[in-house]
């Protein structure tokens, strides 16, 4: 028998031994019990505050009075809600803004024809 014959021999024993090995592990892996896998996880709950609703109003004043004096326009009632004004950054060349009111209506126009 050559040598080459020989290893060729023992490469096909060699894998069907391991065949015949991997089989009968996952046999008995299948047929054994399996425990029941549980967590035991707590999360701690974390107590719900309600906010002082006069600690609120002060800080709702708090920021109004911050716009105001950062230059916002503050006097906007019902009348403002349909409409967009546009302003921005005024320094530098074609920064501006043009003048004027744009609509939801065309917003929306413009955001649905996509």
């Amino acid at each position: 028998m050559k040598l080459t014959e020989l290893r060729k021999v023992i490469r096909e024993e060699v894998k069907a031994a391991i065949q015949e090995e991997l089989k009968d592990i996952l046999l008995e892996a299948v047929r054994s019990p399996k425990p029941a896998i549980t967590e035991n996880i707590s999360v701690a709950a974390t107590p719900q505050t309600t906010p002082d609703p006069q600690a609120q109003k002060a800080f709702r004043e708090q920021m109004l009075a911050q716009m105001s004096a950062a230059g916002g326009d503050l006097n906007l009632s019902t009348n403002n809600t349909g409409t967009f004004k546009p302003s921005g950054p005024t320094s530098g060349e074609g920064s501006a803004l043009g003048a004027g009111d744009l609509g939801l209506d065309q917003i929306l126009g413009i955001m649905n024809s996509k």
